[in-house]
């Protein structure tokens, strides 16, 4: 739970920081976890770490195919 609180609001600071500042203002996996979703409001951090450890960076989790992609644990 006190995780949860740790990262509440998160999404929010990172949006106004985008406006700000620009995408440049983020590192990869934060930008990364800007376009990760889920269902049930899961910290998908953790997740957008791991897309960055197997394809590299930014530009390479986009390239990625669907199938690339859900070799990735979470995903």
């Amino acid at each position: 739970m006190a995780e949860h609180k740790r990262h509440q609001g998160h999404r929010q600071r990172m949006r106004e920081r985008v406006q700000n500042y620009g995408l440049d203002s983020l590192a990869e996996h934060e930008a990364l976890n800007m376009y990760c979703t889920s269902p049930r409001q899961k910290d998908t951090n953790g997740i957008a770490h791991d897309l960055i450890d197997r394809f590299g960076d930014f530009a390479a989790v986009l390239e990625a195919s669907e199938e690339e992609l859900c070799t990735v644990e979470g995903v």
